[in-house]
């Protein structure tokens, strides 16, 4: 009986609380299942639920950088975003011609000038941007087009139909001005928004710098290979009107056609459904896609970025965007000016004779028309700031060395293909500024800025046109000109952003900062 205290408890009452007496053994546990009345065998990490779960992450933000699709940016379903503002190319093509016209490039003409008929363009592209201004987001822009079209088709019609008049002249180059001014920054605004930010480069590039040089490239071409006899009936400045007319004819045509408004601006008219289909027209497709509504949705962000700032805010933003890119402009202006034409000019006739002329004014329209088509194709795989930084850079050293060169007693040697050279590196300096232009603004102020910039940029050329040109003096323009590329590409380096592949929420939060030295 006294051993009976010292007995094992039973099974039942058996746990891991109570350890055997010394000396009792259990019988080993048989595989498989643990004996009747024992526990699995619990290791701590069976039931060790560790720390509490860490709360949820606030959202990020979106990504502002789009990388193209694999099957590449030349696909079908972008086509209509170039189409849906390429009627806005061939006004500014009309532009261009009359650009080239007002600078020089004009041949024999049988009446009276002053210069008032070779600055009534400007000053009629100045009076446009100024309207515009006024008729923000509140007209269509394919009426806009339209109008714009007319005036085009009339202006060409006026010079056409009129042998050596001046004062039809002077009119037409208002109405064609008109025309160029008012469309400008409404379409440079819209290839910005209805395009896919792996395109927005090329798209706004050949709307705007190539379609102007190719105008002008196309006023050298025939001008320069023209008669000179203006009895004749059919004169260079009826051909100007001419091709004007077809530019007007084929832009009212197309626009008709092919335009779509933005979606950027549906959106902000509450007109959602509105902007879904326009979406899937300019996707090319005939239901709304994925992408459809990623870009609604990346619409929708943009929109609200910009419903937060205030007007005075979105002005404060805007301005120092505005002296960068109106410098970028001015020096657009200065290189393709009067006085570089003059040059042109006087230095061919100096070293080579005048029957070279010909040649050397299709070199240099041809210089400045590769200087603008290389970046416009390049601007989305090796950027903005890139190309924009060697031409300001290259032409900067090239007018530096213009201003050297420029001796009337050494007969000018080797000017001309100095500016040859000068015209690929200035059109390649330029290419950019028109995609700046378009993601560059707040929203709110964005085309009041984009025909300010560009009225800045006319009114310069229109004094250059006002001042009389001395041969003996030339050299100073062109120091002047490249001390401000000095200063353009020192700015550019520092302060201009590289928004290529960027939504336009992104760029626009890019351009908010002054500093941007990042490649």
């Amino acid at each position: 009986m006294q051993n009976d205290r010292f007995a094992p408890p039973p099974l039942g009452t058996q746990n891991d609380k109570y350890p055997p007496p010394m000396g009792f053994t259990s019988a080993p546990p048989q595989p498989g299942y643990p004996p009747q009345g024992h526990p699995a065998d619990i290791t701590p990490a069976d039931t060790y639920e560790g720390p509490p779960p860490a709360p949820p992450e606030p959202p990020r933000d979106p990504l502002t950088r789009v990388e193209p699709p694999r099957d590449g940016c030349f696909t079908q379903k972008n086509k209509p975003q170039p189409e849906a503002v390429g009627a806005a190319g061939l006004i500014f093509m009309s532009g261009g011609m009359n650009i080239a016209w007002a600078i020089g490039f004009r041949g024999s003409i049988g009446y009276q000038s002053t210069k008032h008929n070779y600055v009534a363009w400007f000053i009629g592209a100045i009076i446009g941007a100024g309207v515009s201004c006024l008729l923000t987001n509140k007209v269509a822009k394919k009426y806009v087009l339209l109008f714009c079209s007319v005036l085009v088709t009339i202006g060409g019609l006026v010079i056409a139909c009129t042998h050596n008049n001046g004062p039809g002249t002077v009119a037409a180059c208002y109405l064609d001005g008109i025309a160029n001014g008012l469309i400008f920054a409404p379409f440079v605004a819209l290839a910005g928004e209805i395009s896919v930010p792996y395109k927005r480069g090329m798209i706004t590039c050949t709307l705007e710098q190539l379609f102007y040089s190719v105008g002008i490239l196309l006023q050298i071409l025939y001008t320069s290979s023209w008669t000179s006899e203006y009895r004749q009936a059919f004169t260079a400045e009826n051909m100007k009107g001419a091709l004007s007319v077809v530019c007007g004819v084929f832009a009212f045509i197309r626009g008709s056609l092919k335009i779509i408004e933005s979606p950027v601006l549906m959106l902000a008219n509450n007109d959602e459904q509105g902007a879904i289909d326009a979406l899937r027209r300019l996707q090319n497709r005939s239901v709304p896609s994925e992408e459809t509504y990623d870009q609604l949705a990346e619409h929708k962000r943009y929109l609200a970025h910009n419903k937060d700032m205030s007007k005075s805010q979105s002005i404060s933003q805007a301005l120092p965007t505005f002296a960068r890119l109106a410098l970028l402009r001015v020096l657009n202006a200065m290189s393709i000016s009067s006085f570089v034409i003059l040059t042109l000019y006087f230095s061919i006739i100096v070293s080579y004779g005048l029957a070279s002329t010909t040649a050397w004014y299709i070199g240099f329209g041809f210089c400045r028309w590769v200087g603008n088509i290389i970046p416009s194709f390049c601007m989305d795989c090796l950027g903005r700031k890139k190309p924009t930084c060697l031409g300001l850079l290259v032409s900067c050293g090239l007018s530096f060395a213009l201003g050297a060169q420029y001796n009337v007693y050494s007969l000018m040697s080797g000017v001309a293909g100095l500016l040859l050279v000068f015209g690929f590196f200035a059109g390649m300096a330029s290419a950019a500024t028109s995609s700046y232009l378009s993601e560059a603004y707040p929203l709110g102020v964005k085309q009041h800025f984009i025909a300010l910039t560009f009225a800045t940029e006319m009114f310069v050329m229109l004094i250059i046109n006002v001042c009389d040109y001395n041969p003996l003096e030339g050299s100073t323009y062109f120091y002047v000109m490249g001390a401000m590329y000095l200063v353009g590409f020192i700015l550019a380096v520092v302060s201009l952003p590289e928004t290529k592949k960027m939504t336009l929420r992104g760029a626009q939060i890019q351009f908010s900062s002054f500093l941007n030295t990042r490649f």
